[in-house]
């Protein structure tokens, strides 16, 4: 029972995926960090690669690039002043591992954050860095997303 319900689960999401993007893609991946490390892992690099070589391919033209690196503040011995620094340098360290693999030139945004605790989910590390493509999607000429005006009726 629990296999089909997520059998389904996965067919749910594939075909929701599918059908958003359509209008407005998100192009991004995620590095988890080792508690402390602020150096990227070569299966990281590997990883980043991959990712720019498939959002190189599935469009031609972006606006610009984000990079945006975290760090917990709540571990032992670690103050917000060394939390900020580390995520900083994982946002530095990111960014030159994407301009070293990016082809093109793209305007580029990298921030840094610290997080006192995991809000975000139970599995995901507030040690990360959030690589984000931005499509230019008035170039692109996506479909609207929804052909009818909110508080319009079609007739």
């Amino acid at each position: 029972m629990k296999c089909t319900i997520k059998f389904f689960l996965v067919i749910a999401a594939t075909l929701t995926g599918c059908s958003a993007m359509a209008c407005k893609p998100i192009v991004l991946t995620r590095l988890t960090f080792a508690e402390g490390a602020a150096d990227l892992e070569p299966a990281q690099i590997a990883k980043l690669a991959e990712f720019i070589d498939r959002a190189n391919s599935a469009f031609p033209k972006y606006l610009e690039v984000s990079i945006d690196a975290g760090a917990t503040v709540q571990v032992p011995g670690r103050t917000p002043a060394q939390a900020r620094q580390l995520a900083r340098q994982r946002s530095e360290n990111a960014t030159r591992a994407y301009q070293q693999l990016q082809p093109t030139e793209l305007r580029l945004e990298t921030t840094s954050s610290i997080y006192a605790d995991n809000r975000m989910s139970r599995e995901a590390s507030n040690d990360f860095v959030v690589i984000q493509f931005h499509p230019d999607y008035e170039a692109l000429k996506l479909p609207d997303c929804s052909p009818i005006p909110i508080g319009v009726s079609k007739r």
